[in-house]
């Protein structure tokens, strides 16, 4: 799981900000949405960022999907999988993000950093990163919360390619001769590469994370995307094979119910999809299908499979695809305890404002564009802002931040026609 998160100068975000998805108080959350990890502390299963187009919503999920892609050594940006990548492969051309740009931030480096609890143990790892791709600073600390009063200690510490390791992992310096560190790497992949002891809950959670940002369908248009998931299929055992895709049919036959059957062939070297339909004269392929049904066929699965294993989720634009009410039905399976037995984490980013009756008041961040940056805040953080007021109606009307100038829009609109 996600508990913090830290970012400055990065993208469009400006001086640093903190966002914390945790609740205090000792009262039980009857609808779910919340795994409790210590006295009095909880974090949130299902946490929604809200704002205008161009606010940074992408960014803040974005910041994440960086963060976790680094620590395990995976770059481009078209991965939604957490395969290793070889950083020979990519040389020197490694961007591992981008930097604000406005002239406030220049020279600046961005700051990044992530809590994560894995099992019993409360990690928080930070890196500073100069002109988009040299790491320059990076420390991962330990709590573990088995112990009362437990303090953090030092894994190690490292500045530009110097690591040392804190009192309690002096036995691990022998592994920094093993290692060479290139100023794009971090040094907790490497760890993690090498199987590591001491990071051996990031090894066992490797498989454990869905990312999908908005721009992975700019980076693999459908037809790519399609091929990519036929691949991994029919690649699979034959038994996994029918039931991945007696999953995925069912899924897709929720959006249409005339969905009969769905096929993955590699007849002569060639991978096809093929959709039977009820009272069809034959299969069509699925590129012929709907947006949302080829969404549900590439991605559905992946999210099930990290939702069942209690993983963290990441998903922006979950309304680009799919009809509301579809939305609310994949998002609410998060908040509902009954389902979400392993305590599966959700991150996501929508326009669609009935995601909010999905939410307490400490799971829906406002998300706003600043003179020099993006900025953040919980609805839990205004003031005055009351359990049973309409929230999807004080939002509409501006009065909780993070739409846009609708009025200036019509205005500019007119004035181009």
């Amino acid at each position: 799981m996600i508990t913090k998160l830290r970012v400055g100068n990065f993208y469009s975000i400006g001086e640093e900000i903190e966002l914390d998805f945790l609740k205090g108080g000792t009262k039980k959350e009857e609808d779910g949405g919340y795994f409790s990890y210590k006295e009095k502390e909880k974090v949130s299963l299902i946490n929604g960022f809200f704002g205008a187009n161009a606010s940074g919503k992408s960014t803040i999920l974005r910041a994440m999907v960086s963060l976790i892609r680094m620590v395990y050594n995976v770059y481009l940006p078209q991965s939604i999988s957490l395969q290793s990548i070889s950083p020979q492969s990519i040389g020197n051309d490694v961007s591992l993000c981008q930097t604000n740009a406005h002239k406030n931030f220049k020279d600046k480096p961005t700051k990044l950093g992530i809590d994560f609890l894995l099992g019993n143990n409360y990690y928080t790892y930070n890196l500073e990163i100069k002109d988009g791709n040299n790491i320059i600073k990076e420390k991962l600390y330990l709590t573990n919360l088995d112990i009362k009063s437990a303090k953090p200690k030092e894994i190690f510490t490292r500045s530009n390619s110097d690591v040392n390791f804190g009192p309690d992992y002096k036995e691990f310096e022998n592994y920094i001769s093993k290692i060479k560190i290139e100023e794009y790497q971090t040094f907790i992949s490497h760890l993690i590469n090498i199987g590591a002891t001491a990071v051996a809950d990031f090894i066992d959670h490797r498989e454990s994370f869905f990312l999908k940002m908005d721009e992975l369908d700019l980076m693999i248009p459908a037809p790519v995307a399609i091929l990519i998931k036929a691949q991994r299929i029919a690649g699979l055992a034959k038994e996994k094979k029918e039931e991945t895709l007696k999953f995925i049919k069912d899924m897709m036959s929720c959006f249409d119910d005339s969905i009969e059957s769905l096929d993955i062939s590699t007849e002569n070297n060639n991978i096809s999809v093929k959709v039977g339909h009820k009272n069809f004269l034959r299969s069509i392929d699925m590129l012929q299908e709907s947006a949302g049904t080829r969404e549900l066929f590439t991605y559905a699965y992946d999210i099930i499979d990290i939702f069942k294993k209690g993983g963290v989720v990441i998903y922006d634009e979950t309304n680009r695809y799919y009809h509301p009410d579809v939305e609310l039905a994949l998002l609410s399976i998060f908040k509902n305890a009954a389902f979400n037995a392993k305590n599966a984490q959700l991150f996501f980013a929508s326009h669609n404002h009935e995601t909010f009756d999905l939410l307490e008041s400490d799971q829906a961040y406002i998300v706003e564009k600043a003179n020099t940056g993006t900025s953040v805040h919980k609805l839990s953080e205004i003031e005055d802002l009351k359990k049973r007021d309409n929230i999807k109606k004080k939002y509409r009307l501006g009065m909780l931040g993070g739409v846009p100038d609708v009025v200036a829009f019509d205005y500019k609109l007119k004035q181009l026609l």
